[in-house]
């Protein structure tokens, strides 16, 4: 819900405010730049993906295939986002003077996009983490893991 939220409460702000950029030129370039990094990671993560069988047989494979999925689908949406983001501001900057500001609506669209391209940034950084960490455990992860199931079964024993 916080999602969906985040870009209209953004322009909601902005307009509300009278916010007004002086260019757009730069940000639309970098929004372009995003979406393709957002798109390369995408594809990056869904050829790990097809290395996993369509129905993974373990249970660490099956975790990691749906992280890798999750992840995957965050990559594309956030890829999507910066691309519009970037194709709505190289309009913009098309039909705005030089000399001029942008006009409060424009600005106002232009926060809403990019609010929710920067949260689609830290929800895929996020999920990246987890899939990295939950697929490759560091080596104090596995060895807890692995020292408290040789105890849980040597209690079992004993209780038997």
């Amino acid at each position: 819900m916080l999602v969906l939220l985040t870009g209209p409460v953004t322009a909601g702000v902005s307009y509300h405010l009278g916010w007004r950029m002086q260019s757009v030129g730069e940000l639309a370039s970098g929004l372009g730049l995003m979406a393709g990094v957002f798109i390369s990671a995408f594809a990056i993560v869904f050829s790990l993906r097809l290395t996993l069988a369509n129905r993974p047989t373990s249970n660490m494979k099956l975790l990691a295939s749906k992280l890798m999925d999750e992840g995957a689908l965050t990559l594309l949406a956030a890829g999507l986002l910066a691309g519009i983001d970037a194709m709505w501001l190289s309009g913009v900057a098309a039909t705005t003077a030089k000399e001029d500001q942008v006009s409060v609506i424009a600005t106002a669209v232009t926060v809403g996009l990019s609010s929710l391209v920067a949260l689609y940034f830290l929800l895929s950084v996020r999920r990246l983490h987890v899939l990295y960490t939950d697929t490759f455990p560091p080596y104090w992860r596995a060895r807890d893991a692995v020292e408290n199931g040789a105890q849980s079964k040597s209690s079992a024993k004993s209780k038997a």
